[in-house]
């Protein structure tokens, strides 16, 4: 019986070793073993109250695999070698060319008629593909429906190198709501993680590129993961194995409140999408960003995927650019919101008496140069000066204070300073240094300055800051957009971070006097019946504002255009909110952007928690028909 089972035993291994020996060589050489890099799930970004601004949805992909069809490239390229004869070395380099394309075109246009979405491979993008990225799957599909997963799970097995792939897909719920705080992802494939595995395959990655995206890459990115995987000889998984599991990234959550900023982004486009401008929404109390909003926009849902060569060109457009953050990086001429630091500086250093008038001629005269005015002639004290916004004014008293005291106080507010709010993605502007006024310095250029013009360039976010520090009583704050990050690992392990809330640059130093007198100008600029603000006003809430219109070199259509402001805060009696509109080429900081500003308020006003009408409010309103 023993010497039985040995004859039976050495049967069985001469039928498989001689018999069925070339049945399975065959079966294993079309096996392919893969060791596959699994990018981790991104977190999501969510705004202060844990509405979703980007989050993730599952994707259902075909890949190919071209390092599996490199038996099916030699056949072809043996065949096609054979009807053409002798041939040169060059000859054959492009006839193997040809050959490889002819094969992977063939089963993309298969497997694209086999979903329902017949297409034809480019044989640029193949080559480059090939030449370059060889070790990460070539998409040929994305975002298959349940029935096209079905259709390909029931024919496409047959295909050599093809694989259904599901992987977490980026997704911006909102569309264009907040794109240029949130930014957008670009393609990564890097063949290597951060432990210096090396893959075979690569699953499609992606990195930050601009906006928090890019600023928080590592906090949302997580870590990637590491398989191998065995497919046997019909292209189905026989054994994977995970060498270490991805590891998710964590959560964000923003300054952002989605209602105040769905109102800026609505607001702001009411002007059509070619309006060029942007909108800042900031707490005065400790420099949170409620909301941030640049015009034109566009969605960050394109650039996961391709994106056409007309669109590209669409996105970079020299005139409109739609992917420039304009609250960050655009950089204006100021106008007479600036008259905000003119008027501190006069009333601080230059001892002027608020009450006491200055007769307007309706124009400055300044060594034969006459300077416009649209606020008119007439008498003019401190309130009524800065609500009509008359440059005889403050050209008048600034070049009593001196250009050093007006300059001293901007810089108070750190013109001309990165605000730290999206490192390498904001200007600093342009503002003249103490060094810079005591060399080679004239009274034009104070006169420019007092109004908001010449050596002086700003951006929205610069402004917000100011206008918070102003309204809050002279605190400067470092503007903030990130609240906390939390993990979305299912174990509930990983790293809680709080970001520092209301992180103090500096202070201004101005007193009470001088901060209550801008206050009460700010609110008259709104309320008051001779304000060039008046448009902005809303029912129920004070606002202090403070319109702006520059003169440019700039030039749209052959003609000159002007940088048109709306500063403002709200409201008076209890600073919370600063509100900054800017619009390029626009009529005026009255008509163009006080409007927009409005609408923004509208909003705030209708956020629950806000008390009703105060003793305070109605001192103010006292205060305004006493003006008027």
């Amino acid at each position: 019986m023993i010497l039985l089972g040995f004859v039976i035993l050495a049967s069985g291994l001469w039928y498989l070793q001689v018999v069925s020996f070339k049945k399975y060589e065959r079966f294993r050489e079309i096996q392919s073993f893969r060791t596959m890099r699994e990018p981790a799930i991104r977190g999501k970004v969510l705004d202060r109250n844990g509405v979703p601004l980007a989050e993730n949805h599952p994707n259902f992909e075909v890949v190919l695999h071209l390092e599996d069809l490199r038996p099916l490239f030699q056949s072809t390229f043996k065949a096609a070698r054979e009807q053409h004869g002798p041939l040169t070395r060059a000859q054959r380099g492009e006839l193997g060319k040809l050959c490889r394309y002819t094969v992977v075109s063939n089963i993309w246009y298969e497997v694209t008629s086999m979903v329902d979405r017949p297409m034809k491979l480019h044989r640029r993008n193949f080559e480059r593909h090939y030449n370059q990225k060889l070790y990460v799957p070539l998409i040929v599909v994305q975002n298959l429906s349940r029935d096209q997963v079905a259709r390909f799970a029931e024919k496409g097995s047959r295909i050599p190198g093809v694989a259904l792939e599901l992987q977490s897909l980026r997704h911006y719920p909102n569309g264009t709501l907040a794109s240029h705080v949130l930014g957008y992802l670009k393609r990564s494939d890097p063949r290597t993680d951060h432990r210096g595995q090396d893959f075979s395959y690569h699953q499609p990655d992606y990195h930050g590129a601009t906006g928090i995206e890019r600023i928080y890459d590592d906090v949302l990115r997580g870590e990637p993961g590491g398989k191998s995987i065995l497919i046997n000889n019909l292209m189905f998984r026989q054994e994977e194995h995970t060498w270490f599991p991805s590891v998710p990234g964590d959560n964000l959550y923003l300054t952002l409140d989605v209602r105040i900023q769905r109102a800026a982004d609505s607001a702001l486009a009411e002007g059509g999408e070619k309006t060029l401008g942007a909108v800042v929404v900031m707490d005065v109390t400790n420099g949170d960003v409620l909301a941030m909003a640049s015009s034109p926009t566009y969605d960050p849902n394109e650039f996961i995927g391709k994106i056409s060569q007309s669109r590209w060109n669409e996105l970079v457009d020299k005139t409109l650019n739609p992917l420039l953050n304009r609250a960050t990086y655009g950089i204006y001429a100021p106008g007479s919101i600036f008259k905000i630091v003119v008027g501190l500086a006069c009333l601080e250093d230059g001892g002027i008496d608020p009450a006491s008038t200055f007769d307007s001629l309706g124009y400055y005269r300044l060594k034969g140069r006459l300077i416009k005015d649209t606020a008119g002639p007439g008498a003019f004290d401190f309130v009524r000066a800065f609500a009509k916004s008359s440059n005889p004014y403050f050209i008048h008293y600034g070049l009593e204070t001196g250009i050093e005291s007006i300059v001293d106080w901007g810089e108070r507010f750190y013109l001309g300073h990165d605000t730290g709010l999206l490192p390498k993605q904001e200007l600093r502007g342009a503002y003249p240094s103490i060094e810079d006024v005591r060399r080679g310095w004239h009274e034009g250029e104070t006169a420019n300055l007092c109004i908001g013009q010449g050596a002086i360039a700003v951006t929205p976010i610069q402004m917000a800051v100011m206008v918070s520090a102003v309204a809050n009583g002279g605190t400067v704050y470092w503007p903030r957009l990130a609240v906390r990050s939390e993990p979305q690992r299912m174990d509930g392990k990983g790293r809680h971070r709080r970001f520092p809330q209301g992180v103090v640059r500096d202070r201004i130093n101005a007193s009470d006097r001088a901060i209550r007198m801008i206050h009460e100008a700010m609110l008259m600029d709104v309320a008051g019946r001779e304000g060039t603000g008046y448009l902005a006003r809303v029912e129920g809430l004070n606002i202090g504002g403070k319109t702006g219109s520059a003169e440019t070199s700039k030039r749209i259509d052959g003609r000159r255009i002007k940088d048109t402001w709306f500063a403002s805060f709200a409201p008076v009696e209890d600073p919370k909110y600063a509100v900054v509109v800017l619009v390029v080429d626009g009529i005026s900081g009255g008509t163009s952007c006080a409007p927009i500003a409005r609408r923004i308020y509208e909003t705030i006003k209708g956020l629950p928690g806000r008390s009703e009408r105060s003793q305070v409010e109605d001192r103010l309103a006292r205060i305004v028909e006493a003006y008027d």
